[in-house]
């Protein structure tokens, strides 16, 4: 083949460029979706959640039989509680309730899980309140799903929209799901909750209630003389734990009524997370899985928010990813490649009949 002497014709290049145009566009018609990593985890996670809420839903209607509140439980869940009760402490959005009530949010759950490297057969620490319900269930079910072994701590008082009346605490419904042995998870110490953890900030009869809610699910009950002295508590009783996974509202996880935490993963011992039980993980270590804002956890896994009506099961970006063919992409670069060496080594122009520029010139 005859080397080349001028310079490459421009219709030559032209048509190299539609070429690379068309490659491109056959790539892009390539695009599909393949199950994502831990597809067989975060599909079972979710479906074993979407059980708990049956479970509780069927709890609320034909045992307690309390009415659903449609408007600010659209999807008629029956996960969310009242705006204010007796047992109510804290402020906490509608909107982190709702997102919450959405069963593939336990592929997140399985993802973060992941990234703690969590094993199984690892103890993990629970440390939450009544705030979020349906989180606590969807905890509860990746844990199941990656054989984890939960040591967990409930507060009793929840914030707003959670299980915050009599028959429907943490603690009772914890134990329709134990009795309906979904799993046998159950908490192996109940606090009061509120600001210090002892009950300050409810009513006289809000702590009776409480109280007597810890004696009928049999779980120990323990009013500290201190805040400190609650979070000394749990840190004794979390000492061989993994990791620590702190859901809702529990002042015991910042160490003061006025520290907020921020919700994500925390890993570095250095980083700011006040003087609780967050801290004493971190100064040991150990990671942390702290969420007080489920929307932001959303937002960061690609859920939505407060959706209307529930996404399906098994669907979405946490459980299929779209890919491009990259055999394709591979076998596209190098057509254009070699066709790159060959136009710019070779005159293949005058195998055409057409003239290079310089060519044009000289005639």
């Amino acid at each position: 083949m005859r080397r080349r002497k001028g310079k490459v014709n421009r219709w030559v290049i032209t048509a190299l460029a539609v070429l690379s145009l068309l490659l491109f566009y056959l790539e892009t018609k390539s695009l599909h979706s393949i199950k994502s990593k831990l597809y067989a985890q975060k599909l079972s996670a979710a479906q074993l959640s979407a059980k708990g809420f049956e479970l509780v839903r069927d709890y609320r209607l034909n045992k307690l039989t309390l009415p659903i509140d449609s408007v600010n439980d659209p999807n008629g869940t029956a996960l969310i509680g009242l705006q204010y009760s007796p047992l109510t402490y804290g402020r906490s959005d509608l909107s982190d309730a709702l997102t919450t009530t959405n069963p593939n949010f336990s592929a997140a759950l399985i993802e973060i899980f992941y990234r703690l490297k969590l094993k199984p057969g690892d103890t993990v620490a629970i440390n939450w309140d009544g705030t979020y319900p349906a989180l606590n269930i969807q905890v509860l079910s990746a844990v199941k799903t990656l054989g984890l072994n939960p040591l967990i701590i409930t507060a009793q008082t929840s914030g707003m929209w959670g299980a915050n009346y009599p028959g429907f605490t943490w603690l009772e419904l914890e134990k329709v799901l134990a009795d309906a042995q979904l799993w046998n998870y159950r908490s192996v110490l109940t606090t009061l909750g509120g600001e210090t953890d002892d009950g300050r900030g409810l009513s006289l009869f809000a702590r009776e209630t409480l109280t007597h809610i810890a004696e009928s699910t049999k779980v120990p009950l323990f009013i500290p003389e201190s805040l400190p002295e609650a979070v000394f508590k749990r840190k004794q009783i979390f000492t061989n734990c993994r990791a620590l996974i702190a859901i809702g509202l529990s002042v015991t996880n910042s160490g003061a009524p006025l520290t907020r935490l921020s919700t994500k993963i925390y890993t570095d011992r250095h980083q700011k997370a006040g003087t609780g039980l967050v801290a004493q993980f971190l100064s040991s270590g150990r990671p942390v899985l702290y969420i007080a804002k489920p929307t932001r956890t959303a937002f960061d896994y690609r859920l939505p928010v407060a959706p209307v009506p529930l996404p399906q099961i098994g669907k979405g970006k946490l459980f299929y990813e779209r890919r491009y063919s990259v055999p394709l992409a591979v076998f596209f670069t190098l057509i254009i490649i070699t066709l790159l060496v060959i136009i710019v080594r070779y005159d293949i122009e005058s195998y055409f009949g057409v003239k290079t520029e310089e060519e044009g010139e000289a005639v």
